[in-house]
């Protein structure tokens, strides 16, 4: 029984270095490759919003989202 609490109150690291990897992702996405650094980063996000890392998750989801279709907005639609 001791082992699942421990469990439980262990932090889920790799939950937090996804959703800092997704979010780094989402703001390199408004600079170069808005298609492929956004995609990750809502892909990444989304891993991470099952985990333990719920906020985390939801700005690397918000900000690939945001990153991609503004350069669209700006810069018409490209793929690099």
């Amino acid at each position: 029984m001791d082992e699942v609490k421990e469990r439980d109150q262990v932090k889920d690291t790799s939950a937090l270095w996804m959703g800092w990897i997704g979010v780094a992702a989402g703001i390199v996405s408004f600079f170069y490759a808005p298609f492929l650094f956004g995609a990750a980063a809502v892909i990444l996000g989304l891993i991470t919003v099952f985990s333990k890392a719920n906020g985390l998750g939801w700005w690397a989801i918000v900000l690939g989202i945001v990153g991609a279709f503004l350069n669209v907005i700006v810069h018409g639609v490209r793929f690099w």
